[in-house]
């Protein structure tokens, strides 16, 4: 894909083309009889004359409106323009790292029998963890949810720091942009809590998959 500054160039360069079009530009041209008749007899249809010069002709298929009229020049820019812009806004981004997330003794016994992956992805500097092939206990038997984090370690495994990437649905997106301020390569460590709803922000202590983030 072009930079930035290579795709404003061309749109650049585009519009200029479009700003000098005359309006004559966009008319089409009336092509003369005898291209109408040489469809006809190559296509095996039926033209006609009718008084007043325009030439009919008769397609199995039905009438064809105006607008199914090929493209005028300006009308094809604006179509390249189009899929451009299109093509450069959504891009998926690229996975850069990601994480087995795995159940670890002393977590909550919700999650012995769940299982996640996480991924980072950085689309243009803007980064997100999706959660993959997960199998998490959505039925809490009590007023919860699951909630997503992002862990700094010492080298102990202790917690330094960490973020909240917000509640996991059932029937969610499971893409979660990370915040500004937070680089998920100091942040390693994915962690999936049962967060009760009691108010309090802070990590409940009660995680229930865990694992670190590697390239």
């Amino acid at each position: 894909m072009p930079d930035d500054s290579t795709f404003d160039s061309e749109f650049a360069d585009i519009e200029a083309m479009l700003r000098d079009l005359d309006p004559d530009d966009l008319e089409l041209d009336t092509p003369p009889d005898d291209i109408w008749h040489g469809i006809a007899d190559e296509l095996d249809l039926d033209a006609r004359v009718p008084a007043g010069g325009a030439t009919v002709v008769a397609a199995p298929f039905g009438r064809r409106r105006s607008w199914m009229l090929p493209l005028t020049a300006a009308a094809a820019i604006i179509l390249v323009i189009a899929v451009g812009v299109i093509a450069a806004t959504s891009s998926p981004g690229t996975e850069v790292a990601s994480a087995d997330l795995a159940f670890a003794p002393g977590f909550d016994p919700a999650g012995e029998d769940a299982a996640a992956s996480a991924v980072l992805i950085d689309a243009d500097g803007a980064e997100s963890i999706r959660i993959d092939d997960d199998a998490l206990p959505f039925d809490l038997d009590e007023d919860a949810s699951l909630e997503l984090w992002l862990i700094e370690a010492d080298a102990d495994g202790n917690v330094v720091d960490l973020v909240s990437l917000g509640d996991i649905e059932a029937d969610g997106d499971r893409t979660f942009p990370v915040p500004a301020g937070y680089d998920p390569r100091v942040f390693t460590v994915v962690d999936i809590s049962i967060e009760p709803h009691d108010g309090d922000a802070a990590h409940s202590g009660r995680s229930i998959l865990r694992g670190a983030l590697t390239a």
